[in-house]
């Protein structure tokens, strides 16, 4: 089984990965195809080097192209988490590998903003204003090999919400993982 994740900044992809590992799933990320890419031309790992990064990748090689890059990389007989899913395209892509299902993990824009506040990390938007502008940015673009995220959230299977405690995102994640093995 792969089971792919999708989710706005903050949402909590992260938590629900971490999960998913403890109960046996092997993680890999289209960032991480993004960040080596990025290490071999020598461009700092930043939020924005990765951005353009993936859109160039995408441009250049088709809107697949990470996900097909990290398919390259798992053993399919093994049950696999994919973080960071962006675009329409990888999952048409990732849909083509035996045992593939896609989900969304949502939270309030409220709740993710705080998150990244909390977390804190150089990357994150420290205002409201920034935030938004991220939202929007990621959200869709009219250059089709774009990170296109309102559109690749719609094609999911499952949702998982987080926007509760830590003990709630885990009953939701045993419930997803008893739906989904019916």
């Amino acid at each position: 089984m792969i089971i792919g994740l999708t989710g706005k900044n903050g949402s909590g992809k992260g938590q629900v990965a971490e999960r998913l590992k403890d109960c046996g799933f092997l993680y890999v990320s289209l960032s991480d195809v993004l960040r080596e890419e990025a290490v071999r031309r020598k461009l700092a790992l930043t939020r924005e080097n990765l951005y353009a990064l993936g859109n160039r990748l995408r441009s250049e090689h088709g809107a697949g192209y990470l996900a097909g890059q990290v398919l390259a990389k798992i053993d399919p007989g093994k049950p696999h988490v994919i973080d960071s899913i962006r675009h329409p395209e990888e999952v048409v892509r990732l849909r083509k590998a035996s045992g593939f299902v896609f989900v969304a993990v949502e939270a309030s824009p409220e709740i993710r903003f705080a998150r990244m506040l909390e977390r804190a990390r150089e990357k994150d938007p420290k205002t409201w204003e920034e935030f938004r502008r991220l939202e929007s940015r990621e959200a869709e673009s009219g250059n089709e090999a774009d990170q296109q995220l309102d559109k690749t959230l719609k094609l999911a299977d499952y949702t998982v919400q987080n926007g509760g405690s830590l003990q709630q995102l885990e009953d939701n994640i045993r419930n997803l993982l008893k739906k989904i093995q019916k």
